[in-house]
């Protein structure tokens, strides 16, 4: 039902609903410019506290800088961050675009305007420092906070306001590359998944508005110099498919570790805000021998596309690369996975292409065509973003001859990446918070809903060593279809139908005992699981109920749980989602 403001709106001027809705969708992009703007204004202000430098690139400041200095420099920053990060944003760990796609989601696009804002502090301060972090993960979260805030101050419902963090995110994107078809593609593939035209237009309009903002206050430049790259030859085919294959690769290697890392700092036994300036001393010890790995690394990958670095830089530049990003984000600095990833394509891409325009000069392109499709190959695997990464790309070189290796190369990686984890980087964060968006919002709410919730604990468990009329006689006055069978010990030992217990009537079952017409191979769920698993379970099993065993001791059954128990906790949940008290 659409708030009063909007039926009054309506009535009044007669008109649609979604003229409303883009009028809205205009303002978000120009708020979204404007604290674009302002958080890269953030970042050079940290970056001249940090640096001593916040207008030139990163690399030519920090190759001017004493081994101490750069030792220290993301130290101190990672002491701040952590100090942050502990004390204001403990309770909302999952950061950039992974919480954007949580809030869509199960909260109804709901994020607040707090830890949207000490979000950008602290990344401001990460990337300022010189931590190996993107800038674009944050300013889509701080887009799509703002849009938030406007559609809670409008009182949206749940589908509109959905679409205004769709809106938001899209004009971040849009700002920051200076590409508003990507940022609108980006918005429907990753954050929303949802296509309509409803959603559409005013998602368009906000990535127009935002990139406009960011043009007339930033100039009209790509935010990076392509030169103009073609398919050379059908031979090159093969190498381009390779090249996926290895930026699926690359992918995967970046992911496992960088979780692995993620892990391992958790198990480290230190107070938390401890943990980044233990990080920062990691990332400035690769400085040392690499500082292009330090800050986002824009100048690095213009260097790569315009072939002024060598093969060999290149090659050690991935692998520099993924240790201080899997480092400076495992360890608790807050940015975004976008900017590196698109780093290690444009360092795999480069080096790939030198080598191969080494051994086929006449049938190959110039190693920067290979960076190039890198760049696009690795957004599409990491972030599950294939059409986004092609788009992105045709925004920065507006031209299409490049576009068949990129749509190749892309595909190749999606698919290696997705048969090895099924996942992106950004949903297998959320994976391991057990929200699975893959398989809708549906699913999203049940795996946020312990079986220990919901199941009934107070039904009738029978003894297997009871004969068909003492099972009779004791529920007679029970209204359930299953039960639980257990052993003298109270151990699980299976269930069994009252269609099964009264099909003995007439003194036909007086010395069978219950355990002869057990169902023995009950499929089970654990208390400690969700109602998703449960759920799939019945569906895989073709029944209505599961018996519910003690994760501790998984032969001890302490309860049911029925199909209709989990339909009447999804309602309640969504009910609650819906007005926003979820």
């Amino acid at each position: 039902m659409l708030p009063s403001w909007y039926r009054q709106l309506v009535a009044t001027f007669r008109v649609n609903e979604h003229i409303v809705l883009s009028v809205v969708a205009v303002f978000i992009g120009l708020l979204v410019g404007y604290g674009a703007i302002f958080f890269r204004t953030l970042i050079s202000l940290f970056q001249m506290l940090f640096m001593g430098n916040g207008h030139e690139g990163v690399v030519a400041i920090v190759q001017s800088l004493p081994g101490w200095h750069i030792l220290l420099m993301p130290m101190l920053g990672g002491l701040i961050v952590g100090g942050l990060v502990h004390f204001f944003l403990a309770h909302a760990r999952n950061g950039g675009v992974p919480e954007v796609m949580e809030a869509v989601a199960l909260l109804s696009g709901k994020l607040k305007l707090r830890d949207g804002l000490l979000k950008m502090v602290a990344s401001a301060l990460s990337i300022g420092c010189g931590a190996s972090v993107g800038r674009e993960g944050p300013v889509i979260h701080l887009g799509a906070t703002l849009a938030s805030v406007v559609g809670r101050k409008l009182r949206m419902s749940s589908r509109h306001m959905r679409t205004m963090v769709g809106c938001g995110a899209a004009a971040g994107i849009a700002a920051s590359f200076n590409a508003p078809i990507a940022g609108v593609m980006f918005a429907l593939e990753v954050i929303l998944a949802d296509y309509g035209l409803a959603t559409f237009s005013p998602i368009v309009l906000s990535a127009v508005i935002a990139t406009v903002v960011a043009r007339m206050h930033l100039g009209d430049y790509p935010a990076f110099i392509v030169p103009h790259y073609t398919l050379v030859s059908a031979w090159e085919i093969p190498a381009y498919v390779g090249l996926g294959l290895l930026c699926g690769l690359t992918g995967i290697l970046f992911m496992f570790t960088l979780f692995k890392m993620e892990d391992w700092v958790a198990r480290v036994a230190i107070p938390r805000y401890w943990k980044p300036v233990l990080g920062g001393l990691g990332v400035g010890c690769i400085a040392l021998l690499f500082p292009q790995v330090m800050g986002v690394g824009y100048d690095t990958m213009n260097l790569a596309l315009l072939e002024e670095m060598s093969g060999t830089l290149l090659f050690s530049l991935l692998f520099a690369k993924i240790a201080a990003t899997v480092i400076a984000l495992g360890s608790g600095f807050v940015g975004g996975e976008f900017t590196p990833v698109l780093f290690l394509g444009a360092m795999l891409g480069g080096s790939f292409g030198t080598f191969v325009h080494t051994l086929f000069p006449d049938l190959s392109a110039a190693s920067g065509a290979y960076a190039l499709v890198g760049m696009g190959s690795m957004v599409a695997a990491v972030l599950g973003a294939p059409l986004t990464s092609i788009l992105i790309l045709f925004e920065l070189t507006n031209d299409y001859r490049i576009m068949l290796a990129l749509m190749l190369s892309s595909i190749v990686a999606s698919l290696l990446v997705n048969q090895v984890y099924r996942d992106s980087v950004y949903t297998r964060v959320l994976r391991r918070k057990n929200i699975n968006l893959w398989s809708g919002r549906e699913s999203g709410l049940l795996n946020q809903i312990p079986v220990a919730t919901v199941m009934q604990r107070d039904c009738e468990r029978l003894v297997e060593t009871m004969t068909i009329p003492q099972v009779r006689e004791k529920i007679r006055q029970s209204r359930e279809d299953n039960y639980l069978v257990v052993d003298d010990e109270g151990r699980l030992k299976g269930i069994v139908s009252a269609q099964d217990i009264y099909a003995y009537e007439g003194g036909r079952g007086d010395w069978i005992l219950l355990r002869d017409i057990t169902t023995h191979s009950a499929v089970t769920v654990t208390d400690e699981e969700n109602l998703y698993n449960a759920f799939r379970r019945m569906g895989a099993a073709n029944v209505e109920e599961l018996p519910v065993v003690s994760a501790q001791q998984l032969d001890r059954a302490v309860g049911m749980i029925t199909d209709h128990d989990i339909i009447r906790a999804y309602n309640k949940a969504l009910m609650e989602r819906e007005t926003g008290r979820l």
